[in-house]
């Protein structure tokens, strides 16, 4: 996973392994299904990609030329896709779309939103937080502490999807502020919040804020939390280079991953193979990798990091090296 900001990629839709039955006494947390939507670490990951492909300043020569594009299953329109994506009605952020009008040179293309235009998409998003706080001020007064948590989480999540990595963790801090919050629900907006700062690429945050999950968790958390939570922390070690922890989290997560909110199943996939491959025993490398019944469902998917690995199992190092040149745009793109 790369250092440059947005850096996830476009899932491919991979049925993950269900994890176990939680018992009936605890929270249950943000499964798969009901975790927030936003932000989208797929568009993030496609943001990363594009800023890859496209010269900019500090970077005259792409990273990703085409032919990686290609090879990874870049589409041609990305650009223009997450142009209309940013600025259009599904995420609407209209800091985020300055950001890459900067970065991307957006300004120099005949369908980039004015200036002017911008500035109406946040002048109606701060209608719409006036909206969602009169509803946590309502929820105060008439209704009880899950309500207004609710009505919290409502705001945090329309400005994580909507609004300044800066305005998204003050929401969330709101939250983690309220009284009589569960250490459960603390979790989920750690989580949460930590998903917003490695949107931003502050991966200082992120780990910070997953440590600080992971603390809570180690307390009392219930096993699907902490479950999840090795998968967050195992992508914030990759980010910050430790790839050695990453690993040990990564394989032990491979049969109960279920945060398909933070990642495809299928780039877990890759990260636990790639991870794998330079810190497990041959022997692990074997049982968990190579031979791993979940990894073997996916690895059709994956197949020029699939060479790589059992290239280097076989000791065919011939075959390693033009796998290692297939693999480049794979890692470049992520």
């Amino acid at each position: 996973m790369g250092e440059d900001k947005m850096d996830i990629d476009t899932p491919t839709t991979t049925t993950p392994a269900t994890p176990k039955k939680k018992k009936e006494s605890v929270t249950p947390s943000a499964s798969a299904e009901t975790a927030s939507k936003y932000p989208d670490m797929a568009l993030a990951q496609s943001i990363h990609a594009l800023i890859m492909m496209t010269p900019h300043s500090g970077m005259e020569t792409p990273k990703l030329d085409a032919e990686g594009a290609k090879a990874v299953g870049i589409a041609d329109d990305l650009n223009a896709t997450i142009m209309s994506k940013v600025g259009g009605s599904e995420v609407e952020n209209p800091a985020l779309y300055k950001h890459l009008k900067t970065t991307l040179s957006w300004d120099k293309q005949s369908n980039c939103l004015s200036e002017e235009e911008l500035t109406a998409m946040e002048e109606r998003h701060t209608k719409t937080l006036e909206e969602l706080e009169a509803k946590v001020e309502e929820a105060r007064e008439n209704a009880g502490d899950m309500e207004v948590l609710e009505a919290r989480f409502d705001v945090a999540r329309f400005a994580a999807k909507s609004m300044s990595k800066e305005a998204a963790l003050e929401a969330y801090d709101k939250v983690l502020n309220l009284p009589k919050l569960s250490s459960g629900k603390t979790i989920d907006a750690l989580m949460e919040s930590a998903r917003v700062a490695s949107f931003h690429g502050d991966t200082k945050k992120n780990a910070e804020l997953i440590d600080r999950a992971a603390k809570m968790a180690a307390d009392g958390g219930d096993w699907d939390r902490r479950n999840r939570l090795k998968v967050y922390s195992a992508l914030s070690k990759l980010l910050a280079r430790d790839v050695k922890g990453a690993s040990a989290l990564l394989v032990d997560c491979i049969a109960t991953f279920s945060c398909t909110e933070l990642c495809s199943y299928t780039d877990f996939i890759v990260y636990t193979m790639i991870s794998g491959v330079l810190h497990l025993p041959r022997t692990e490398l074997k049982k968990m990798i190579i031979d791993g019944p979940e990894i073997l469902s996916v690895a059709k998917d994956i197949p020029a990091v699939s060479a790589l690995v059992n290239a280097l199992y076989d000791c065919d190092y011939k075959g390693y090296l033009h796998a290692m040149v297939d693999v480049q745009p794979v890692l470049v793109a992520d």
